[in-house]
């Protein structure tokens, strides 16, 4: 078994260059830092160095050991670190995901925003829970699920968020332009639909899922990127489902419609879920997130 005193061994050596200047670094003398690259190698049975013209050079095997140590050591120096600052109260964790992806172009702000005015706190995007971010969090991986579903299972609990609203997008030249008001979903069985990856959006395949239950679109197709569903729209390919702040960077030029959909599901709620409804940092991150939103609803109100 290797042992990190194994790593730390074989990493001052090579950086010495000499078992004598090593065994300095170590605190330890020649003959017993001499012992320990013994034993060493007697429980691996293999070298690892051999002598070249008076220098010490790593064999296969010790380059191995080596590599291992380069990343481990710096790793386990962290890990003390923060453990000695977990004691003193000096750093927190904050786990995030979100049931769809296209969440993350405005959660980086609001985390970066966080990070200026708590720089001990370590804030991270688990991309791999967007999924399943509700499993994630009652399984411990989460801190925060940004869900928009509004049964939340036991044990959980949520803070309001902001609410927005999912539109129908038409390229400005569609024949429902200025005929319709607002579309149901019978409307769309004359219509080929681009649509988000059932993976890639959750949220809004659910609703979609409700919404087209009694009548489905001419034809679907779904995309993983928003940018590729906006210039297929733009281009007379089809139509899309976006919600509202998701679809708001791409209306600037006017050459794309928005209309409502025949649903009270149009309009939905999204919160911050948690296990810890005490926890101040969970609480200043879902006030950061309200007020993101705040600052982005006023904006376009003017």
């Amino acid at each position: 078994m290797i042992t990190t005193n194994d790593l730390q061994l074989v990493s001052h050596i090579v950086a010495e260059g000499s078992l004598t200047r090593a065994a300095g670094k170590m605190y330890l003398t020649q003959s017993a830092l001499s012992h320990q690259l013994k034993d060493l190698e007697k429980r691996t049975g293999l070298p690892m160095f051999e002598r070249v013209n008076k220098k010490l050079l790593l064999t296969a095997a010790g380059r191995r050991v080596m590599e291992s140590a380069t990343n481990i050591l710096p790793q386990l120096t962290r890990l003390q670190e923060d453990i000695q600052a977990y004691r003193k109260g000096k750093l927190q964790t904050l786990r995030i995901s979100t049931e769809c992806y296209t969440c993350y172009h405005w959660l980086p702000r609001v985390i970066t925003e966080l990070k200026s005015k708590h720089p001990h706190v370590e804030i991270s995007i688990v991309a791999a829970a967007t999924q399943k971010p509700l499993s994630y969090l009652l399984n411990g991986e989460l801190d925060v699920a940004i869900v928009s579903d509004n049964a939340a299972p036991a044990g959980v609990y949520t803070h309001t968020l902001f609410h927005d609203e999912v539109v129908v997008v038409l390229p400005h030249n569609h024949p429902f332009v200025g005929h319709k008001k607002s579309l149901t979903a019978e409307d769309f069985a004359t219509e080929h639909l681009l649509s988000y990856d059932v993976a890639e959006e959750a949220g809004t395949h659910n609703m979609m899922r409700d919404f087209f239950r009694e009548s489905r679109p001419k034809a679907i197709t779904r995309l993983q990127l928003t940018e590729a569903i906006v210039e297929m729209i733009r281009a007379g390919m089809g139509i899309g489902i976006f919600a509202t702040w998701a679809i708001a960077p791409y209306l600037q030029h006017r050459d794309l419609i928005t209309l409502p959909l025949q649903t009270p599901m149009r309009k939905r709620t999204w919160r911050a879920a948690c296990l810890d409804k005490n926890n101040p940092l969970i609480r200043q991150f879902v006030e950061h997130i309200r007020q993101y939103f705040k600052a982005a609803d006023q904006k376009q109100s003017k």
